[in-house]
């Protein structure tokens, strides 16, 4: 007769009812999560959505993600691409994101018409949140400014800034890492009668403290911003932001120098950074800076020669080059390092550059009958093109973008805005 094996009685833990997680437990883990699955999450209990819209929680979730964006190569939501609203199936302007580097995925976030915004323009994004501008005429569109999260679909209203005249405007968007804020950087060029230079002021927006203030331009002694290169993105790089600019030096006897002008903001000071010299090419055509990049988390900005005239078109036979500062702020480490050259286009114009440092860039075509004669063909592609590898492809957007930036779903703004 066989003997019956007794069990060993269990632990008393294992007998015991399933505990709850720690709540340190659970908002680790909710910390790590997407968006989407962290605003579901919200509906399970009143603390979750208490924890959830913290702003401790909202930092830590914020934290998480970019590290997973920097060491992740793959998956990398590179840019927010800005269409104007004539292109919108909704009639309201559409921002479309690529979800991948190579840009297979595209998700679209439509501006939300509580904004009401009839042209509006993207000032910058960074951590997830978006600045929308809409610059007045005077008459019949007033000037108005917005953050947004497309993500979790908040935005908030800027007050209205302390400078309302101006004939020109440039502005930036920023995040000021010390104190976990975020700043608007308004500057306000106004003509200035029997004077060669603009007055140029300049005014800061403080997320935190929901204001503005005036801050002024000092630059070197006797130098002073006689012109911004107005209407166009802000570059925001070592915790600065920077605009292609002018100085006029020795009460205008120097006028129009090319420069970049930043602002640090984390001390709300402005400074100047000079371009390199030898920017001269072949056949004494002078190289244009066109616009300031980040190319690879470092300063640098790309330039085209003067456009070659050919039976009354403009062509792009000169090379474009791109230029990056090694050690920010070193004007020695400028280093001249790529040079492009675009082949059967009329135009080229430059977008932004991606954190891998690929270019996108709008190439407008040509084509020549068959006398010789150069037609226009009316045909723009949106291409990726690496610098380092010559490789090249039409991301296949139909309608041309008004600007592109880099993006990263955030749960900023959770806390409070619209």
């Amino acid at each position: 007769m066989s003997q019956r094996k007794e069990l060993s009685p269990q632990p008393p833990i294992l007998r015991q009812p399933p505990t709850h997680l720690p709540d340190y437990v659970v908002l680790n883990i909710l910390s790590r999560l997407p968006v989407k699955s962290v605003l579901r999450f919200r509906c399970v209990h009143k603390s979750w959505n208490s924890s959830i819209t913290n702003s401790n929680f909202i930092s830590t979730h914020l934290n998480n993600n970019s590290n997973n964006n920097e060491n992740d190569s793959d998956d990398d939501r590179a840019y927010l691409i800005h269409m104007p609203a004539m292109y919108s199936p909704s009639s309201n302007p559409v921002c479309m994101v690529a979800c991948d580097r190579k840009f297979n995925r595209i998700s679209e976030y439509p501006i939300p018409s509580e904004l009401h915004l009839n042209c509006p323009e993207i000032v910058g994004s960074c951590n997830g949140l978006v600045c929308l501008a809409q610059y007045g005429n005077g008459s019949t569109i007033a000037e108005v400014i917005y953050v947004w999260n497309p993500s979790i679909r908040k935005f908030k209203r800027l007050p209205d800034t302390c400078l309302s005249q101006y004939d020109s405007v440039a502005t930036g968007f920023a995040y000021q890492c010390e104190n976990n804020d975020y700043k608007v950087v308004k500057i306000s060029s106004l003509r200035a009668p029997n004077r060669p230079e603009d007055e140029v002021e300049a005014e800061v927006y403080t997320l935190s403290l929901n204001s503005w203030r005036r801050v002024g331009i000092s630059l070197r002694p006797n130098v002073v911003v006689s012109n911004i290169k107005y209407y166009s993105s802000a570059t925001f790089v070592n915790k600065a932001l920077h605009w292609l600019g002018y100085i006029s030096e020795g009460d205008g006897q120097f006028l129009n120098q090319n420069m970049i002008l930043s602002f640090d903001v984390n001390n709300d000071k402005f400074g100047e950074i000079a371009l390199p010299r030898g920017q001269v090419l072949p056949q004494g055509l002078v190289a244009v800076p066109q616009s300031l990049m980040v190319f690879k988390g470092k300063l640098a900005f790309i330039t085209f020669g003067y456009p070659v005239i050919y039976h009354g078109y403009m062509l792009t036979h000169t090379p474009c080059f791109i230029w990056v500062m090694g050690e920010y702020g070193v004007h020695e480490s400028w280093n001249k390092l790529f040079s492009v050259q675009f082949e059967n286009v009329i135009r080229v114009h430059f977008y932004g550059c991606t954190k891998h440092g690929e270019l996108l860039v709008e190439k407008e075509l040509k084509t020549e009958s068959d006398d010789g004669e150069l037609q226009r063909c009316n045909d723009s592609v949106i291409v990726s093109f690496d610098p380092e590898t010559l490789h090249e492809k039409d991301l296949g957007i139909q309608h041309l973008p008004l600007i592109a930036t880099s993006f990263m779903e955030s749960l900023v703004l959770l806390d409070g805005a619209t």
